[in-house]
């Protein structure tokens, strides 16, 4: 074995030493990052339902389209800014590419830098947000639900990352409107200025709520994809680490045993003469 080879490999140990330090690194930071996010969650997804409990005790009138459906279909689409957690983004461009071809969306809205690749030159793309956020605000909610009704959307479907727990975190499709809540036969309150304003403000409120909730849920659930990741690459590091060391270990003992050979061989060649 030359002293190249052994050198190779070496370069080898030392370069993916680093590689894990960067990932271990990077993992801690997902670490620390999820567990500041993730304990507003909670709170998030129960502002949407007490938004929802408070719509199903209106009298939904007039003709607002997220109300009637009558207009456009839109799909939104809630992707990552960054990469470096696994096939996540990936996962939620194919099934948004699938979505829209099976249901016949008419605009598309992609968030998140990762959606360039899928979107960016799709027919169907109204509007792409890159980088509008670090963490989803409701501001940034109502400015799309802005541009949902500029652009004459009335059916309204997301798709989301859904965070089921810290392993698993899947791509999933909700349909925001048209609002349909069961008939209630009588109604606590009554509103000014009038039933048709309130419904107005409400639906989109309403919508609003729900793609801030999404958004959140996405962005839990890219931190916790990142970290798996990250554990994951860390893992195959130490793995990579410990079969190349044993292969160094296996070739320098091989060398050492040649050359003790030669130097024997040598030895003898000279008794005999």
């Amino acid at each position: 074995m030359s002293r190249g080879k052994l050198l190779s490999i070496k370069k080898r140990v030392q370069s993916t030493e680093s590689l894990k330090k960067i990932t271990k690194a990077m993992e801690m930071v997902a670490t620390a990052r999820v567990k500041k996010v993730e304990k507003n969650l909670h709170g998030v997804r129960e502002f949407l339902n007490e938004t929802i409990r408070m719509i199903e005790n209106l009298e939904l009138v007039g003709e607002h389209p997220f109300l009637t459906g009558e207009g456009k279909k839109g799909l939104i689409v809630i992707s990552t800014d960054m990469g470096l957690c696994g096939a996540f983004p990936t996962e939620i461009g194919r099934l948004s590419l699938n979505f829209v071809e099976k249901k016949g969306i008419d605009y598309v809205y992609a968030i998140g830098n990762k959606t360039i690749p899928f979107f960016r030159r799709h027919q169907k793309t109204r509007r792409i947000y890159e980088r509008v956020y670090d963490i989803p605000t409701f501001d940034f909610a109502k400015t799309l639900t802005n541009d949902l009704m500029n652009d004459g959307i009335a059916t309204v479907y997301i798709v989301y990352g859904k965070f089921k727990n810290r392993l698993i975190q899947k791509p999933e499709v909700v349909r925001l409107t048209p609002v349909e809540f069961e008939k209630v036969k009588s109604y606590r309150y009554e509103f000014e200025p009038t039933s048709e304003e309130i419904t107005n403000k409400a639906l989109e409120f309403l919508v609003s709520a729900s793609i801030y909730s999404y958004a959140y849920e996405t962005k839990v659930s890219e931190l916790y994809a990142r970290q798996n990741a990250m554990r994951n690459a860390t893992e195959n590091a130490e793995e990579v680490i410990r079969e190349l060391t044993l292969e160094f270990n296996k070739e320098r003992q091989a060398s050492i045993t040649q050359e003790l050979i030669e130097i024997v061989s040598g030895a003898q060649a000279l008794q005999e003469e």
